[in-house]
């Protein structure tokens, strides 16, 4: 005789647990995916900032939870590259507009 699916529990089976099932993650997994996030993110926007965030994020994931977090070192590191390029492109872009300008107004003499 088989039972139904709406039949009452049967007593030699244990009620479900109202406990958490899943331990508590590691909190260096959080921070080697925010570090990886970061660093992503730092290739595209603001690389001069978020590329030492997501740098500090790996190292601290990886000196005190012994994480990896290679993923968020070296996207942390090339965004930071990249940002450091970019503003010396801007400064070097302004700085040849204030002496080429004047220049060719004023002539080279």
């Amino acid at each position: 005789m088989t039972q139904s699916p709406w039949s009452p529990q049967p007593e030699w089976q244990a009620p479900a647990s109202t406990q958490n099932a899943y331990p508590l993650a590691n909190p260096g997994y959080s921070l080697a995916q925010t570090s990886m996030v970061l660093g992503i993110l730092s290739l595209f926007v603001v690389g001069v900032i978020l590329g030492p965030i997501a740098l500090m994020k790996a190292h601290e994931a990886e000196r005190d939870y012994g994480v990896q977090a290679t993923v968020g070192k070296v996207t942390g590191l090339i965004g930071l590259i990249f940002g450091a390029l970019q503003v010396l492109a801007v400064v070097g872009y302004f700085l040849l507009m204030l002496f080429l300008i004047p220049a060719s107004i004023y002539g080279s003499n």
